[in-house]
């Protein structure tokens, strides 16, 4: 059956365990469709893996999962006996959230930028990408920790996100408003309102997060998968089929994604067909 389990919903036997314990911010948890949703529903998806454990909310932090984070009790919850052992594959989803947290890293005044380069601050960007890689090495820690005691491997995927538009498109659904993220961010720091210098600084910093925190812990031997999505989805012309706001993809998008980036991946391990 498939079904995504939130941190406070009890396990049961009619609707089957989970095989995944999933970590992440709004790309698993987007109310009109996830990561995760189109994950468990995919008809290529094996039965027994389309049951998922969530541990996460929109608006976390990579850093409130681990440490004195505000979401580390849940998360060593299910990293201790028996939860641990039950999850046969981990997913991690994070760090968008603490890019804006931090202005994306950006000059406090970038008036007078003509590039991406102008604009970011190399040594907040730098402080931005040690923190989230310290933050994602004590999680995998963490994951690794919970299931030494398990002969078989446990892969973990890191999702590495694709290349946004910071066309100041929020999230609205009924009387829910969240957003935008990426233009006010931009706009406090006086960037241009020059889309395709927009477009280059939000490209850096999801380069930047894919190249210097996810690929770095890509191991393959060691069963951890950095699952690169850049370049899948439209970032000009027709981009809105692709993306339904400035952060989160639409339901066609999720599913291009998926197909394309993470189904290779979960192939491998006889979790999908």
């Amino acid at each position: 059956m498939q079904h995504i389990y939130k941190p406070e919903e009890h396990w049961n036997t009619e609707t089957g365990f989970p095989a995944a314990l999933a970590i992440g911010d709004s790309w698993f948890w987007y109310l009109n469709d996830s990561m995760l949703g189109t994950l468990v529903r995919h008809p290529d998806m094996s039965v027994d893996h389309s049951n998922v454990q969530l541990v996460g909310y929109n608006g976390a932090r990579l850093q409130d999962y681990v440490g004195d984070g505000r979401f580390a009790d849940t998360v060593a919850h299910f990293l201790q006996p028996p939860y641990a052992e039950t999850f046969s594959e981990f997913y991690i989803s994070g760090a968008g959230n603490d890019a804006v947290d931090v202005r994306l890293a950006l000059h406090p005044d970038c008036s007078g930028a003509r590039s991406a380069a102008d604009c970011i601050d190399d040594v907040r960007m730098d402080e931005l990408l040690g923190d989230l890689a310290a933050a994602l090495d004590l999680l995998v820690a963490a994951i690794r920790a919970g299931t030494r005691a398990t002969v078989l491997p446990r892969p973990i995927f890191i999702h590495g996100y694709d290349y946004p538009v910071p066309d100041g498109r929020g999230f609205g659904f009924g009387l829910i408003r969240s957003g935008p993220w990426l233009a006010p961010a931009m706009d406090r720091c006086r960037v241009p309102a020059d889309m395709a210098l927009r477009r280059d600084i939000a490209r850096e910093l999801i380069d930047r997060l894919n190249d210097d925190v996810f690929a770095p812990l890509h191991d393959p031997d060691g069963h951890v998968i950095h699952i690169d999505s850049r370049g899948i989805l439209q970032n000009s012309g027709s981009y809105t089929d692709d993306w339904s706001n400035e952060m989160h993809p639409t339901n066609r998008g999720f599913e291009r994604l998926f197909e394309t980036a993470w189904l290779p991946a979960l192939r491998r391990y006889g979790i999908a067909r």
